[in-house]
């Protein structure tokens, strides 16, 4: 008797069986997403093979049917089945898990099949001279997609290097041997400045694949790139798994942006995945970056990849000045110092436009009672809720949970409320005030809610529509504006006192990225960068663009306390709705961890149990236990956690290389 073999997205790494439907070819159901009955609820899984079994062990199987089947054809390859085996194995997650990762199930079958708007290629013909730096990287990556050799290389070019035409005439090399090619992007903010660069020269033959599209969408374009309908996927992160057959190469701009590590189970990378395909397919990846990770350029500097160095702008356009001024006024009315006002004031006299950037959304950080000192904070996190107005309200940023902004104090009942803080609302009413005539968009977490503000402050920027763009990290990458003439980092220090092994090298990054929006076209370019700090040496080096300099001092810190590239790393979250519990829980695990690495002399170091940076989430305290040493060794941990049993409503995630320890 034949049985299906199913993969459920569940925390149990087993599959089960279940009966095919009556008169249907039992072969027609493989690598197709079903419906099917599991602990009272009706759940999609995967129908991932076929066991014939002898009849006399069904009525002990005691084997429910299928309710429904969900696909017209087969969405999974043998590809998808040992991708996520490599995932299940790397990051701790059920095989059922790392395939719903693969092949989402929210994927919807449309009723009827939609027509898609086709990106129209323009027939435009453009001639691209490379320079010295660009034909060189074209020439190697261009040399292992003909010779269909394995490669990894990164490319590290300083801002404005051209490092998109040197991706496009790679894209069109892999589609001249008739292959197909991948390009991550790390924010949906980017999409429509790479997707009009795109469309130019590939048009109806390019895919478009993130976070804001329909379900329906998402099942049309992975049918489209199965069936080589179109053989160019860009997007975010989970672009990584557009099911092409003949996949050649897989482009990562950016590659240093946390963007790529998902938090969430499984807490897969794109850029390790990105690795794993180009090698399954006998294929290329390009890393791109001018402030590649530590850990990137550590590999590229032992030959594990191949480093392209592009040290010079298009045009031999020079760097931007950049300038530290101190924030001698904080705590005084005024977010800008009269420096940087004077320098905005000129941009805009000129006819130029300024980038303001903030890495902070909301009107302030918060509001404070003058005479009790409390500050207002989240009833559900143990982290302050943030004021937003138009209208005025406070945010918490973890939970979502909103409430009208208090007319007193909660705890001493005084009318004597403050606002302090700084955001990007606030921001942009002190610019509005200062420049009244000027036009200013502001794009952050709160605004880019749609893909329709991403492109308002896209085109009205390149249209000159505007004066200044104010925004959060999604402004500081990969913007390409020629009239952005001023850049002003509002507070350089925001993230640089963060307590995570990273926080040096996300402000060195930061700095240097959001410092590349300027001078881009034949204006020489500014910056101002306002710090309390501006002697540490992730502001100097970035004040002198030297990232050599920068990675050899942050690389002989990370050496001596011993965190990655020197090792693996895993933080383990525990998390219930008692305190209590968690302080347990977490207790145990720690002595259990320290117990089997003794044991099976693993070599591992903990630390922890220790509450995490926000104590508490949406009603849920937690606690983390990091754990450093080696890969497989802390993989075997980790895995160990499966068996124990924890309080009730107490949950263990693992995270494996994550991107904040916090």
């Amino acid at each position: 008797m034949i049985v299906l073999e199913v993969a459920l997205p569940i925390p149990l790494n087993k599959t089960f069986y279940y009966l095919p439907l009556e008169n249907i070819n039992s072969q027609s159901f493989l690598g197709k997403r079903i419906k099917v009955p599991f602990a009272n609820r009706i759940l999609i899984g995967y129908v991932i093979d076929l066991k014939d079994i002898n009849l006399e062990d069904t009525s002990k199987l005691k084997l429910k049917k299928i309710v429904d089947v969900v696909d017209d054809v087969s969405l999974i390859t043998q590809e998808t089945i040992m991708l996520s085996n490599y995932i299940a194995n790397n990051y701790v997650c059920s095989f059922g898990e790392a395939l719903a990762s693969a092949v989402p199930i929210s994927m919807k079958v449309p009723k009827r099949m939609l027509k898609s708007k086709n990106l129209r290629k323009k027939d435009v013909k453009e001639e691209h001279v490379l320079n010295s730096w660009q034909a060189n990287a074209v020439s190697l990556i261009n040399s292992s997609l003909e010779k269909n050799i394995n490669s990894c290389f990164l490319i590290h070019g300083v801002t404005a290097s051209g490092k998109t035409e040197v991706y496009i005439k790679s894209i069109e090399k892999v589609l001249e041997i008739g292959k197909s090619a991948i390009m991550l992007i790390p924010e949906i903010s980017l999409t429509t400045q790479f997707v009009n660069i795109m469309a130019q020269r590939f048009g109806e033959i390019l895919g478009v694949w993130h976070s804001n599209i329909s379900n329906t969408v998402k099942y049309q374009l992975f049918l489209k790139a199965q069936n080589a309908e179109i053989k160019i996927m860009i997007g975010a992160r989970s672009a990584i798994f557009a099911p092409f057959k003949n996949l050649g190469l897989i482009i990562v701009d950016e590659e240093h942006e946390h963007t790529y590590k998902q938090e969430q189970k499984p807490s897969y990378d794109a850029r390790e995945v990105a690795e794993w395909r180009a090698n399954y397919n006998n294929g290329v990846v390009i890393f791109g970056s001018a402030t590649p990770s530590l850990e990137t350029y550590k590999d590229a500097l032992e030959n594990k990849i191949t480093l392209i160095e592009m040290k010079e702008r298009i045009g031999n356009k020079s760097f931007p000045e950049l300038k530290i001024v101190p924030l001698n006024n904080r705590f005084k009315s005024s977010l800008f110092i009269s420096e940087t006002v004077q320098a905005i004031s000129n941009t805009i006299a000129k006819k130029e436009q300024a980038m303001i950037f903030l890495n902070r959304r909301g009107y302030s950080s918060t509001i404070m009672c003058r005479k009790c000192g409390n500050v207002y904070q989240c009833s559900k996190c143990s982290i302050s809720m943030v004021f937003h107005k138009n209208p005025d309200i406070l945010r918490c940023h973890y939970c979502g949970e909103t409430k009208s902004l208090p007319v007193t104090c909660p705890t001493c009942k005084s009318k004597d409320i403050m606002v302090f803080g700084t955001g990007t609302q606030k921001v942009e009413d002190e610019l509005k005030k200062l420049f009244p005539t000027a036009k200013i968009f502001r794009l952050d977490g709160d605004t880019a809610t749609s893909k329709k503000n991403y492109e308002i402050a896209y085109n009205g920027i390149k249209n000159l529509e505007f004066d200044m763009l104010i925004g959060t990290q999604m402004i500081a990458k990969g913007f390409d504006f020629p009239k952005v003439s001023l850049v002003c980092i509002v507070d350089a220090d925001t993230s640089l006192y963060l307590p995570g092994f990273k926080s040096v090298e996300k402000t060195f990054q930061l700095i240097t990225q959001v410092s590349g929006r300027s001078g881009r076209g034949d204006i020489k370019g500014s910056v101002i960068v306002q710090t309390n700090h501006g002697s540490h040496y992730a502001i100097e080096y970035a004040k002198k663009n030297d990232y050599i300099s920068f990675y050899n001092t942050e690389i002989e810190q990370r050496r001596k306390l011993n965190y990655p590239p020197y090792c693996y790393i895993a933080k383990i979250s525990i998390k219930n709705k008692s305190e209590k519990k968690v302080d347990e829980d977490s207790q145990k695990l720690f002595y259990l961890f320290k117990d089997l690495n003794e044991k099976y002399k693993l070599d591992l170091t903990f630390l922890g149990p220790v509450p995490a940076y926000i104590v508490k989430v949406n009603n849920f305290f937690r606690k983390h236990i990091i754990i450093k040493g080696k890969k497989d060794n802390i993989l075997n941990l980790a895995k160990s956690i499966e068996d124990i049993k924890q309080s009730p409503g107490t949950s263990v995630i693992t995270e494996i290389m994550p991107s904040e320890l916090i």
